[in-house]
């Protein structure tokens, strides 16, 4: 004779209506870690006015367009935090201090901007904090920002660099 015996467990003293809610539960947590991460802040690259920056970077060429024309060319070389000058030509070898800008590739809170001042004979010389690892763009301009040098370090241990007119 089989006899019918009811189970009169609650359902939430049943191990499978658990089971079954882990995946969607685990879901809804995985989400809200990953929208905390997206919202605690930028990362840094994305730019907000693409026009501007436009802009900017025509204006940017015009700047390396004079320095070509100027003839212009540098060596850069770095000792620690201690920083070195040396430009190619004469004509700007006046004794006016100039701008050595460091941008770190991916965080900009790490980028720097120092001023070099003249050490006689086509040398200007400066200090900069100690560089983070990574790549490291360079850019040299005067006060008054009329033409640009640039050049690219690949690594934060680089000692010296090739600055030439922004192409």
């Amino acid at each position: 004779m089989y006899v019918d015996a009811k189970d009169t467990t609650p359902w939430y003293k049943q191990p499978w209506p658990w089971l079954l809610m882990v995946m969607p539960a685990t879901a809804v947590v995985a989400g809200l870690y990953t929208y905390s991460l997206a919202a605690s802040g930028s990362s840094g690259l994305v730019v907000d006015d693409y026009y501007k920056v436009g802009k900017a970077i025509n204006h940017s060429l015009a700047k390396g367009q004079q320095a070509s024309a100027l003839g212009l060319q540098g060596n850069l070389a770095l000792n620690g935090t201690a920083v070195r000058l040396l430009l190619d030509h004469s004509e700007v070898q006046s004794q006016q201090p100039l701008v050595l800008k460091l941008f770190h590739a991916t965080i900009p809170d790490r980028d720097q901007s120092v001023t070099l001042n003249y050490a006689g004979t086509g040398m200007w010389a400066g200090e900069i904090q100690a560089l983070a690892a990574g790549k490291w763009h360079v850019h040299l301009l005067p006060l008054d920002e009329r033409w640009r040098l640039e050049g690219v370090m690949p690594t934060a241990e680089a000692t010296t660099l090739l600055l030439q007119p922004a192409q």
